[in-house]
């Protein structure tokens, strides 16, 4: 029987590449870091997007939270704010072949597009005055990492002189996500000195199923198989910020820091026994352990350029190969959680963004802005058998309208990948076929936000909230 095999699955959570790691784990490891394209810590907001995500230095509305929270106590007006995510993701792999069993194969070319639409950020924020000074509470929420992915794909490997080993249907089908709900606050120190702080719970749930079916006729070879994983992540961390501001100039710092989570999941596998035909089923149960995330240090300048332009730049560092299994009590304490390594090969990584707004339109009652950025997001994924990086690259474009109390912004994302490096073949434990075969990975990403302010009358809400609290 192959129940050792489907109890290998104890690592399914884990979401990036192990290729090269020693762990038994691989197989399905290998299967669903397929899933993900991207693990960037990135605030929210179509006016930040829209300048290429660089907004530490200046964070001027609501979604300040999620950049710096110093940027909070700039607000004036009670506000309301909600913001909407969109993305089309095409994901192909081509020239992909590898050694089974003594004899090369070559995979078909594949191509998978996925869409998804979602809230991303929503929050509350009210400001008061203190001494003279200005001080805003605010509370909010936040996808951080989406996890939404759908695939159908068709593999056909064949040997070199074309003769049809199996052809194999795979369906992914993930959901979840982690998110963030914070309680902030900005306060103005003094006309230049701006500091924040966020206390933020993570609540995360994901899950991931793979389902694959042989198409092939004639082949003397059972192949089906669905695995299944869930998972739950919990955890608390604080957020703080600094912004210096001057007439011509802004500096800002933010510092999240890193914490201890709990992560439980769970892996169960169905596939069918080549030996007897049966179906076999494995489950790990439920496996609670620890996990250390690791800080992210970000800073940013902001440049006015006149009361029209503004120029922006930020960077954002996080040590990823910090983040480590703690807790479990087994074989992977202490090993990286993107490549189930103790001695990581995960990147520590460098985000780096530059944007302009220009105030295309200024009259009374009404501004339009136009936006543009670019950026770079070298993600904690590296191909061990190939050493190549997966690094996000791209632009975006904006714009909006502010009419008096009410402000949509809208903004596009546009990301791309290409790089060499090897894939994992779901019909390799049964087919005779090349366990991982190398060849080209191309990403498109093109990600649409949509956000909506408005903004209250600062003496009646005042009387509002008075009367509630009294």
């Amino acid at each position: 029987m192959k129940r050792a095999a489907a109890l290998c699955l104890i690592c399914a959570a884990l979401p990036m590449e192990a290729q090269g790691s020693a762990s038994p784990a691989a197989p399905f490891f290998l299967l669903t870091q397929q899933a993900r394209t991207a693990f960037t810590v990135e605030g929210a907001g179509a006016r930040a997007m829209g300048m290429g995500g660089a907004f530490t230095a200046i964070a001027d509305d609501a979604t300040a939270v999620s950049y710096n929270p110093a940027g909070l106590a700039q607000l004036l007006r009670p506000e309301v704010s909600v913001v909407v995510q969109g993305f089309t993701r095409d994901l192909g792999f081509t020239g992909f072949s590898g050694a089974g069993q003594g004899a090369t194969t070559a995979f078909e070319d594949t191509t998978n597009t996925d869409r998804n639409v979602s809230l991303s950020f929503a929050s509350f924020a009210v400001p008061w005055k203190l001494g003279g000074r200005n001080v805003v509470f605010l509370l909010s929420y936040q996808k951080v990492f989406d996890f939404t992915y759908n695939s159908n794909v068709d593999y056909l490997a064949t040997t070199n002189g074309g003769a049809t080993y199996q052809a194999i249907s795979q369906q992914v089908h993930q959901t979840g996500g982690w998110d963030q709900y914070s309680a902030a606050m900005g306060a103005e120190l003094s006309h230049h000195i701006l500091l924040g702080l966020a206390l933020n719970s993570w609540q995360g749930r994901a899950g991931f199923g793979s389902f694959s079916r042989r198409t092939t006729s004639g082949v003397n070879l059972l192949f089906d198989s669905d695995l299944a994983q869930e998972s739950t992540f919990h955890g608390v961390n604080a957020t703080a910020g600094l912004i210096w501001r001057s007439r011509w100039l802004n500096v800002g710092l933010t510092y999240r820091t890193p914490f201890r989570a709990s992560y439980v999941f769970t892996n169960d596998t169905t596939a069918v026994d080549p030996s007897t035909g049966l179906l076999d089923r494995a489950s790990s149960g439920a496996q609670a352990c620890q996990l250390k995330w690791p800080e992210t240090w970000a800073g940013g300048l902001g440049l006015h350029l006149g009361p029209r332009a503004l120029v922006t730049a930020d960077w954002s560092f996080t040590p990823w190969s910090h983040t480590r299994f703690a807790g479990t009590g087994t074989s992977l304490d202490g090993l990286n959680w993107f490549d189930l390594q103790q001695n990581s090969v995960t990147p520590k990584a460098t985000d780096q963004r530059v944007g302009l707004e220009w105030l295309a339109s200024v009259s009374p009652g009404r501004i339009i802005p136009l936006r543009a950025g670019l950026f770079r997001e070298p993600q904690p994924i590296v191909d061990t058998a190939t050493g190549a990086q997966r690094i996000l690259e791209g632009w975006t474009l904006g714009t909006g309208v502010k009419l008096r109390d009410l402000t949509v912004d809208l903004s596009l994302k546009a990301t791309h990948d290409h790089r060499y490096l090897s894939r994992y073949n779901t019909d390799a434990p049964i087919g005779g076929i090349a366990s991982t075969a190398v060849g080209f990975e191309h990403l498109t990403e093109y990600r649409y936000y949509v956000s909506c302010i408005y903004q209250f009358q600062t003496e009646p809400m005042h009387r509002a909230l008075a009367w509630i609290v009294e």
